[in-house]
């Protein structure tokens, strides 16, 4: 048994779903959590957790102690790069040998959005840091239809007009971190993990309707009314104005393209929307 895998941001959908399967695997995971006991909650016994948060550096060494390997999935919030980049220095100096780290699709080409900017100055601290990195750079979640935006009274709002994405599953973005931390050859690659099909959102309103049995409609909200809408919903001013930034991209077709990386990875075909919606 190779030494420990840290999982940072392990209470949320992606860090969650990778600390269980790491540790269903029998490989020695430790997620780190700022609150143990709310945590224990979503794990049971079988995961260890240690006390860790992006913005207390004094948790750092603990949680990188005796680990080889690092799941770095950058916190929302406004000093990102800042508390990132101090965790990744945290990690070289603790002799971390690989770092898997979410960025986000697009970082590469120094992307005008606010969290693509982010995540590209994180990506380029770890690659001056020397250490070995998997860069993940996923598209939207399909998970977004249940966690920001779902249905409400049978009607799907976002300001995306007839843009479409390729939508993909979080479980497929944690399956192939798992690949990516426990076998060889993945040291220096970025992927880019998208569904199987660029959909619209009358689209996935459609596939919704039909594996829900009932009729789900999109309708495409003025940009002003989602950026107050989410003010009012009490979105902190610098939220609403990145997330804005992503609406406006998918409502360009900025994120269309479909990729092969998750099968190539995992060797299991990326996740339908029809799939996500049976499952969920």
């Amino acid at each position: 048994m190779g030494k420990t895998i840290l999982v940072t941001g392990a209470t949320g959908t992606i860090g969650r779903d990778l600390a269980k399967i790491l540790s269903g695997n029998g490989m020695p995971v430790r997620a780190g959590v700022r609150d143990q006991a709310k945590a224990r909650k979503q794990f049971g016994a079988d995961v260890v957790l240690t006390t860790f948060d992006f913005e207390d550096a004094a948790s750092f060494p603990d949680a990188l102690k005796d680990a080889e390997k690092v799941f770095l999935l950058p916190p929302l919030m406004p000093n990102q790069v800042e508390v990132v980049n101090a965790f990744i220095d945290g990690a070289k100096r603790a002799g971390i040998r690989h770092i898997v780290k979410l960025s986000v699709i697009g970082a590469e080409t120094d992307p005008p959005y606010t969290f693509g900017k982010w995540h590209a100055a994180s990506d380029r601290h770890v690659r001056g840091a020397s250490l070995a990195f998997t860069f993940l750079r996923p598209n939207s979640f399909m998970q977004n239809f249940i966690n920001y935006f779902p249905p409400r009274d049978g009607v799907i709002y976002l300001p995306w007009g007839n843009g479409k994405a390729s939508f993909v599953d979080t479980r497929d973005i944690a399956a192939v971190a798992a690949e990516a931390l426990t076998s060889d050859g993945h040291e220096g690659k970025t992927y880019t993990l998208t569904g199987p099909a660029a959909l619209g959102i009358a689209e996935v309103a459609s596939i919704l309707s039909e594996v829900a049995g009932r009729e789900i409609k999109y309708v495409d909200v003025p940009e002003s009314a989602a950026h107050d809408g989410m003010l009012q919903a009490g979105l902190p001013r610098w939220q609403v104005e990145a997330l804005m930034e992503l609406h406006a991209a998918n409502k360009q077709n900025r994120w269309s393209a479909v990729t092969s990386d998750i099968e190539e990875v995992t060797g299991a075909p990326a996740t339908t929307f029809a799939q996500f919606c049976r499952g969920n």
